[in-house]
């Protein structure tokens, strides 16, 4: 029997993944269709099917997109190959399941010391919390923490959900930047990190090792934390938080070259 096809369409509603997103990774060859109709319209073979599932099981693990190019550039389509991915996948859920399961055996404790007269203490509530995101401690000083808390409070409640919402349009506009291939050097794409830079600017101390520390902890916690952010947002597909970040690195870095050439 013949292979079946799909039409792009027809591959979005089945896989859950947008003819956008489809499209993009047409452009960026990481999935294209094995084939095309004499009027040009694109079908997808079984391989082209089973490398989408390879693209999306390689990005719920937090790689980006560039990274899932390298691991498929060496990997095959063979039985061997789909079941290293498909270990490789049970063995990121196991360890979802087990922090899950950490997190809940917390919150049955704290659900257990509500019940008693006493309020529990905000460190019970912050060991609680503390699986769901990365220890920040580990990265910034607490005099470091204490002036962030300091300047949001001077800032006031509705300056800081005006600046979150801000923040939050700033990555979306930069998110379909990348989604479009636009050059990080593009003046559209330098003006959105100029708007980002005095949003992040309103909130940082004036500790120069400051913005090292949050490198740092960004580039530690990567793929947890922009899983955590994308879920948040409600993002899905490519594009997520963390290749946002790099994409917004790149554009920052690009500005920073134009700015010495300008001074030079």
């Amino acid at each position: 029997m013949s292979e079946r096809r799909w039409s792009i369409g027809e591959l979005a509603r089945a896989s859950g993944v947008t003819v956008r997103a489809l499209h993009h990774y047409d452009r960026i060859c990481l999935v294209s269709p094995g084939e095309r109709t004499p009027a040009g319209h694109r079908r997808y073979a079984e391989a082209d099917v089973r490398r989408l599932y390879r693209v999306r099981t390689l990005c719920g693990m937090g790689l980006s997109l560039d990274e899932v190019a390298v691991v498929l550039r060496n990997a095959g389509d063979d039985l061997d190959s789909l079941r290293g991915l498909l270990t490789a996948q049970l063995a990121d859920l196991e360890i979802r399941a087990a922090r899950i399961e950490e997190s809940a055996q917390r919150l049955r404790g704290l659900l257990a010391r509500l019940a008693e007269p006493a309020m529990p203490e905000p460190e019970q509530f912050l060991a609680t919390l503390e699986p769901l995101s990365v220890d920040v401690r580990r990265y910034l000083s607490d005099a470091q923490l204490t002036t962030i808390t300091e300047q949001a409070a001077k800032l006031g409640s509705g300056a800081v959900e005006r600046a979150k919402t801000e923040w939050l349009e700033v990555f979306a506009l930069l998110r379909q930047h990348l989604l479009d291939g636009t050059p990080v050097d593009d003046p559209a794409v330098q003006e959105l990190v100029a708007r980002w830079r005095e949003i992040a600017d309103a909130f940082r101390p004036g500790d120069p090792r400051f913005e090292a520390a949050t490198t740092a902890l960004w580039d530690d916690n990567r793929a947890g934390m922009g899983q955590e952010l994308d879920r948040r947002i409600g993002w899905s597909g490519p594009g997520g938080t963390a290749e946002v970040v790099d994409y917004l690195r790149k554009a920052r870095a690009a500005g920073e070259s134009i700015c010495d050439e300008k001074d030079s």
